[in-house]
């Protein structure tokens, strides 16, 4: 019984030791998990920090690229592109372009162009009719704010002839698409806008869009038309040039000069001969040297040189010394002595069909 005894108590013990080390197996046993998931959270919150990093840098490369195609939208080299296009096509048109921009700045019906159909401007822009006023500004890149006709080129016309044919061509990208707009608008209307639409011409559309997308000028226009090549200071002197170096050379003495101003005109070499008539007036004209004139009131006559580059040399010579007081020698020297002494240079235009005729017509009443 003793024996017994001994046994069962032993093996009581060695039951509840058992117990022990199982229950201690247990109790460490969560603490090792709780390390185990709390490892697992940090590296969680470890790559899902260096996933959200990754994605701010991909946004941030994003947004930089975005911003580097929308700084693309416009350049000077796509400018001067869209300026070989304007003449070439102007030519084509019988229409002469000018460009202007907020550093050389124009007028159109009285606008100050392009500053004045800005949206805080005297005759802000208006798409299709006069109560669509829209927000429009200048940029030299095309980018600018979204749902804005942000202007990168302003062209204008006018015929010097009637002074009523007039066309304004604005060039502008509205939330980065080229967009060409263009207005013959010639009076006010009851908004005080400015009313433009898109051109329905097609070469101009094509053009603008070609040029935008980084292609070059239209084939069609990259070349200046055969009539319209430089005139060079050995280029023989035509009817037709020696006209356009007159009507130059009257429109810079004044802007306002016109055909009403002109009765009859002729055109002659007038190369190493006396300005006038009289032969005590010493002043000669250099060779080369051809004259066009005779205008109303006896106004200054147009004697002038090519000096290539579609440039002439002007001397601007009084029409006549009759009716002046004093000695008509002296009067002649001092005329004559101040033209050939200050010569002005102006640019040859190409001129429209309209005003070729009307000074042609002029040109045959003297004949």
């Amino acid at each position: 019984m003793k024996k017994q005894l001994i046994y069962l108590t032993v093996g009581t013990l060695l039951t509840m030791g058992l117990a022990a080390c199982s229950n201690d197996t247990k109790q460490s046993q969560p603490k090792s998990s709780s390390s185990q998931k709390t490892s697992q959270v940090k590296k969680v919150s470890h790559k899902a920090k260096s996933s959200k990093q990754v994605s701010n840098t991909s946004q941030s490369a994003q947004q930089a690229t975005t911003k580097e195609v929308q700084a693309d939208l416009w350049d000077q080299t796509k400018a001067k592109q869209l300026d070989t296009f304007m003449t070439n096509w102007g030519y084509s048109m019988q229409q002469k372009y000018h460009s202007y921009s907020p550093q050389n700045p124009g007028k159109f019906n009285g606008i100050a162009l392009p500053m004045g159909f800005y949206t805080n401007g005297t005759h802000p822009l208006a798409l299709n009719e006069g109560s669509n006023k829209q927000p429009t500004t200048w940029t030299d890149t095309g980018v600018g704010a979204s749902n804005t006709y942000n202007i990168v080129a302003c062209y204008a016309y006018q015929d010097e002839l009637t002074e009523m044919d007039r066309y304004t061509y604005l060039f502008t990208f509205y939330n980065g698409k080229p967009v060409a707009l263009v207005t013959g608008q010639s009076e006010a209307n009851n908004y005080g806008t400015t009313v433009f639409k898109p051109t329905a011409n097609p070469d101009v559309t094509a053009a603008f869009e070609q040029i935008a997308a980084g292609k070059g000028v239209p084939a069609k226009f990259a070349q200046t038309p055969t009539a319209a090549k430089k005139v060079e200071a050995d280029t023989p002197v035509t009817e037709d040039i020696a006209l356009r170096v007159y009507w130059a050379a009257k429109k810079a003495e004044n802007e306002d000069f016109g055909i009403t101003n002109i009765t009859h005109l002729f055109f002659e070499n007038v190369s190493n001969m006396h300005a006038y008539d009289n032969e005590n007036v010493r002043a000669t004209f250099p060779n080369n040297t051809y004259m066009v004139g005779q205008m109303r009131n006896a106004e200054n006559d147009v004697a002038f040189q090519l000096i290539g580059n579609n440039r002439a040399r002007v001397y601007y010579i009084r029409g006549s010394l009759s009716g002046l007081p004093g000695d008509p020698t002296e009067n002649g020297n001092q005329i004559a002595d101040k033209a050939m002494n200050n010569p002005k240079e102006v640019e040859i235009p190409v001129l429209p069909d309209n005003t070729m005729q009307a000074l042609k017509e002029c040109l045959q009443e003297y004949k």
